[in-house]
């Protein structure tokens, strides 16, 4: 799917030409996000938590990874269930990644569940996070 990361309009691939939103006045950066965190990413983004890449899980034979990556290097005031730091990327690229493993040694129902249940607890992390000050750097009270 397709988000604008400004206005947070969703579209799908064949209507947008040139990654620039359609919206009268916008013409806001439009991306593509994984379907599942398309809600996560536009809430992230709404509340200041500027991110630049993500992938809400693939089912694939060699691993199940599962990242949020910021724009810059943010000190989260909490991490969604089961994730953690991916400190290697931070010193290397300067910027904030957060990861969780899922456990690939279950059935493809079972793993499609845990995609589908991280994803619906991302997004409830996510909408309880106090708004990004930016100005300042820190959190809005």
């Amino acid at each position: 799917m397709l988000l604008c990361l400004n206005c947070y309009k969703i579209y799908n691939q064949k209507t947008i030409k040139n990654n620039m939103c359609k919206i009268k006045e916008c013409y806001g950066d439009v991306v593509e996000i994984d379907e599942l965190f398309v809600p996560v990413i536009a809430e992230l983004n709404r509340k200041g938590y500027r991110t630049r890449y993500c992938c809400s899980g693939h089912y694939t034979k060699d691993s199940i990874t599962t990242y949020i990556m910021f724009e810059d290097f943010i000190e989260l005031p909490s991490l969604p269930e089961g994730y953690n730091y991916d400190v290697d990327w931070t010193i290397r690229n300067g910027n904030t990644d957060i990861e969780k493993y899922i456990d690939k040694n279950k059935s493809f129902n079972e793993l499609s569940k845990d995609i589908f249940n991280n994803a619906v607890s991302v997004l409830e992390w996510a909408e309880g996070l106090k708004e990004l000050n930016e100005k300042v750097g820190g959190i809005i009270n």
